[in-house]
């Protein structure tokens, strides 16, 4: 039994220096990040289960999703491998759709995923962009936008910081 035991600490150990990472860091984060070029007025809608949603609008012809992924504590203590490999699966297949200029970010749809992990995300878009953000747990910020916003959160705080196009200057409504 004792045998077994060294066996399974050996193959975790062997895992966790082959990926460069401590089961904590392995187990417990990761994140992605993906942009795509626009061009025209870009749709940006964002629907988050879990995690905190930010987007800000900048003088750029692209959008750049940052997202940090994170697996309840829990079960990253209880099965550090299996939370590895959920965040690994996330990463493989971002829940990112890009059509045209329509960029859509997605909730988690494989239950594994949604019962255990949660994204918050970063996105920078063009300021005309117009932005749809709900989240069903997490706070959503929206900044710098000059197009139509819409941004709400079952359980979050929700703040939107439009751009006063004719003085230039944040307007918070």
């Amino acid at each position: 039994m004792e045998l077994e035991k060294r066996k399974r600490l050996v193959k975790l150990v062997a895992v966790l220096a082959l990926f460069g990472h401590s089961a904590a860091s392995l187990a417990a984060s990761g994140s992605f990040e993906k942009s795509v070029a626009i061009d025209g007025a870009a749709i940006i809608d964002v629907s988050n289960q879990s995690g905190a949603v930010v987007v800000r609008g900048g003088d750029v012809d692209q959008v750049t999703i940052r997202a940090r992924i994170l697996v309840d504590e829990r079960y990253s203590k209880t099965d550090p491998l299996k939370a590895g490999k959920i965040i690994s699966s996330i990463k493989r297949s971002p829940p990112v759709e890009i059509d045209g200029n329509r960029v859509v970010v997605e909730t988690l749809t494989k239950h594994t995923h949604k019962r255990y992990a949660s994204i918050s995300y970063e996105i920078l878009v063009p300021r005309d962009a117009e932005v749809n953000v709900h989240s069903v747990s997490g706070n959503v910020r929206v900044s710098g936008i000059t197009g139509e916003v819409n941004a709400t959160s079952d359980t979050g705080k929700v703040t939107v910081a439009k751009l006063d196009e004719a003085e230039g200057a944040l307007d918070t409504a």
